[in-house]
């Protein structure tokens, strides 16, 4: 069964929101990002993390390209959720 659930993050400045759907396979934790700024979106590698354990979260097929304090904030939300699940 997914889950599904929203995260807050500030960037720039700014505050923004994602909604976050949640795959689990034997391998690794896949979360599919949807942020509703499609400048920020365009921004990302693309709009999925992975997490092959509790402290390890990263976007798939990121480049020096994308925007590596954009990604650290959205990445930051999502540890910060999943972590406050957890307790």
């Amino acid at each position: 069964m997914a889950r599904i659930f929203t995260v807050s993050f500030i960037h720039r400045g700014l505050s923004h929101n994602a909604m976050v759907a949640v795959r689990t396979t034997p391998f690794f934790t896949e979360y599919t990002i949807s942020i509703f700024d499609d400048l920020l979106a365009s921004l990302l590698p693309n709009n999925k993390v992975l997490s092959t354990s509790e402290n390890s979260f990263t976007f798939s097929d990121s480049t020096d390209a994308n925007d590596a304090q954009l990604m650290n904030d959205v990445l930051r939300a999502i540890a910060e959720h999943v972590h406050h699940m957890q307790s």
